[in-house]
């Protein structure tokens, strides 16, 4: 095979790990490989038409490209993104009294809910960028919150939950570190946050501190923060800042959550990727699947006969 047909074949089955046929243009933007190497969007629809591998090997409905046989998941994406819909209204309720709490400079969705891939059991994931020096803060009023409100995760009921498990601070907005030798789930994790909250416009930032990011996905950009979706600044928060904004409070905080936390994640803490926890950046993700998608992928593109 050809590059180019070689990198559509991988793309799709990178995003068939997660049932999500792409149209046309996302097989253009989130492109692996030569796809994402200066390929122009005529060169790729040029590439289908005159490929008999690429006719044999992938399907096309309803404005989807798919691996061949795998036509189901045409619906699978319309039903799942319905439901983000509904989902993404509750999130930004939430987001809306989040924002009352200071220190919090930006807020995003990220995970199913980036790519609008949302299932019934999903809870809402968000990532919070904070002020230097106060993540502990956030964290604090965010899961007091979640708590009270009783719409934290538990084992047992995740629908509609909000996880609050990954906070950054501002000053420290490289993610690299945080990567694995083999991670397309956290390229693309990054390049589908969808902005809810972002007045200073931290999350361009965020895209310019990761340049990573755009080297493996050069045609992608950073989502712009829809003026539907926008969560404006509460006026609450302004007011409260420079009220309980003292480093002996994040301190305070910052030792009684360490005490609490559950012995798994004290165990974890600062040994891998999983869990992080230093004063810029708070990262609890124990069940890290992400060894368990590029695995995935590797088999799913070795199927189509696009091994990597």
């Amino acid at each position: 095979m050809t590059p180019v047909e070689t990198a559509i074949l991988r793309t799709l089955a990178y995003f068939d790990i997660f049932s999500y046929p792409l149209t046309s243009w996302e097989l253009w933007k989130w492109g692996i490989g030569e796809l994402g190497k200066g390929l122009d969007f005529s060169q790729l629809q040029q590439a289908f038409r005159n490929s008999p591998i690429l006719q044999s090997k992938i399907g096309h409905q309803h404005g989807f490209f798919f691996l061949q046989g795998h036509e189901e998941i045409i619906a699978t994406r319309q039903a799942r993104y319905r439901l983000a819909l509904l989902k993404a209204k509750r999130a930004r309720r939430i987001v809306r009294t989040l924002v009352r709490f200071p220190f919090i400079q930006a807020v995003a969705l990220c995970n199913s809910m980036g790519l609008a891939n949302a299932r019934p059991e999903s809870d809402l994931d968000l990532f919070i960028l904070c002020k230097p020096g106060h993540v502990w803060l956030v964290r604090f009023f965010t899961t007091a919150y979640a708590r009270l409100r009783n719409i934290r995760p538990q084992p047992e009921h995740r629908e509609d939950t909000v996880c609050l498990s990954f906070f950054l601070s501002t000053d420290q907005l490289s993610l690299q570190p945080y990567l694995l030798p083999d991670d397309p789930y956290f390229t693309m994790w990054l390049a589908t946050l969808v902005p809810l909250h972002d007045p200073a416009g931290y999350f361009p930032r965020l895209w310019q501190a990761n340049p990573w990011c755009a080297e493996k996905l050069p045609h992608a950009q950073p989502r712009a923060l829809a003026p539907q979706r926008a969560v404006s600044t509460s006026w609450v928060a302004r007011v409260l800042a420079p009220v309980v904004g003292w480093h002996w409070v994040e301190r305070l905080v910052a030792k009684i959550q360490r005490r609490i936390l559950p012995a798994h994640l004290k165990a974890l803490a600062n040994q891998d990727t999983r869990v992080v926890m230093n004063n810029h950046i708070l990262k609890f993700h124990d069940n890290d699947r992400r060894a368990q998608y590029a695995q995935a992928y590797r088999e799913r593109a070795a199927s189509v006969g696009a091994p990597l």
